[in-house]
């Protein structure tokens, strides 16, 4: 609307500007001459509108486009927050573990040391019965008759009683010897 109103403006303007009309060839020109004129805005104004409607054309391709883009850079973020809240619980969960497989771990760890000490104090123990019995068999085999006579002795019974105190005092090294199971709780700790 306003190339054709533009339009107009020109075609008055180049009608006053030819002055008034002449007899013969001046007007036949002036008015050929404006007929041109007239032609050839006629057709820039077609390109023009020609042109505007290709762009028109362009822009509501690209908006559709734009829309499209949006519509799925909207989706892709949607799934991209799902999947980091997914792998944010993955993460948690998986932190989660780690420290209670440490903590395991450690506990493992303690148990270990503790079996170790164990260990050691009953090969300790083992050797010291084992020099315990090497004493009471030396003993043995060192009694003779006069001892075993001694023992059987029914009066004062001296020798019998010093043979009970030997007995009871190995048996208490022995008992001190001993391996004592660990009571439940404490193993657990």
């Amino acid at each position: 609307m306003k190339i054709t109103a533009l339009l107009s403006v020109v075609a008055i303007t180049l009608i006053t500007m030819t002055g008034p009309a002449t007899a013969g060839d001046a007007d036949d020109q002036k008015t050929a001459k404006v007929q041109r004129m007239l032609r050839q805005m006629a057709l820039e104004r077609d390109t023009v509108q020609a042109e505007n409607a290709k762009l028109k054309g362009e822009l509501e391709a690209l908006n559709r486009k734009l829309g499209d883009v949006k519509k799925n850079s909207e989706v892709a973020l949607g799934k991209s927050r799902g999947s980091y809240t997914s792998l944010n619980e993955n993460f948690q969960q998986t932190t989660q573990n780690l420290f209670k497989a440490e903590s395991e771990k450690t506990q493992l760890q303690e148990t270990i040391v503790e079996q170790a000490q164990m260990i050691v104090s009953c090969e300790d123990k083992n050797a010291t019965m084992v020099q315990i019995n090497r004493e009471l068999l030396g003993r043995y085999e060192r009694k003779g008759p006069l001892d075993a006579m001694l023992q059987r002795e029914p009066l004062t019974q001296l020798k019998r009683v010093e043979v009970e105190n030997i007995a009871q005092e190995y048996q208490d090294k022995i008992d001190q010897m001993e391996f004592k199971k660990k009571s439940a709780g404490a193993a657990t700790r």
